[in-house]
């Protein structure tokens, strides 16, 4: 399946995929948070709630504190699950990469997808654990038309092609394009070529994501199964694009908005 792999994405949000009371933890290098008001995630907030940590993993909440488990008070406290940062654009040398990472880290993000403009050379510091780092996901280089961008430019369903090769040489995560003709100052990708790349995307087991400002080109991506946006329509009110996405969902491969109208 061509799906983005959500699940490593997620993995380092420990409280994301609590349901519940967890078996008992065992007490060697065992600390036991206490009285805590948890916010799982999914809806729920469980209050005075015992976290229970073995190394880096939460592996229990609520239930008896583990026989020796050093005991830390949290009443009065708040946890919750760390963010997830779905559209970003890091910076692109190493070690100002590693501060945005440590910065997104301190403020609560967990993990950040860089959208388009990032160095190939960098993408060594994905899939690693990172003390103190969140977690980063790359689209490598987006693909558009000639902007002068740090971005796969292309002229023809051929490059558009090429382009998403190279991406899928440099083991992106995900592939981005533009579809915006930046208030008539570029060309824009035409159909035929973000057709050509959603289709070698997918061939090659990733997922597409684009950017758009007019609600017709959304329109056309879903037809031409495009997998998310970066951000909705910002030409109309985004109701049209939503109803043509539900209308259109079974045909596709299942769009999603996962933020709001800024970004790039």
């Amino acid at each position: 399946m061509h799906r983005m792999k959500i699940a490593a994405l997620t993995a380092t949000v420990a409280l994301g995929v609590l349901t519940g009371v967890g078996g008992q933890a065992g007490a060697q290098g065992v600390t036991a948070y206490e009285g805590a008001r948890v916010i799982v995630g999914d809806g729920r907030v469980l209050d005075n709630t015992t976290l229970v940590v073995s190394g880096t993993k939460i592996v229990q909440v609520g239930g008896v504190v583990p026989a020796g488990a050093t005991r830390v008070n949290l009443a009065g406290k708040t946890v919750m699950p760390m963010l997830l940062d779905t559209h970003t654009h890091l910076s692109t040398t190493r070690d100002k990469l590693v501060l945005d990472l440590r910065q997104r880290a301190y403020f609560g993000v967990g993990a950040a997808l860089s959208l388009g403009t990032d160095n190939y050379e960098l993408l060594d510091l994905r899939n690693k654990d990172n003390p103190g780092m969140a977690r980063f996901f790359s689209a490598g280089k987006g693909i558009s038309r000639t902007e002068g961008r740090p971005t796969l430019e292309i002229n023809s369903v051929e490059e558009a092609r090429k382009a998403v090769q190279t991406n899928v040489a440099n083991k992106v995560d995900i592939i981005k394009v533009w579809v915006d003709d930046r208030d008539g100052k570029v060309d824009k990708v035409l159909p035929s070529q973000y057709e050509a790349v959603i289709d070698e995307a997918h061939k090659n087991g990733l997922r597409v994501t684009a950017h758009i400002f007019n609600e017709i080109d959304g329109k056309r991506l879903i037809r031409a199964g495009i997998d998310a946006f970066a951000h909705s329509v910002r030409d109309k009110d985004r109701g049209g694009l939503r109803k043509n996405s539900a209308s259109l969902s079974r045909a596709s491969a299942g769009v999603r908005l996962p933020c709001g109208v800024a970004g790039g």
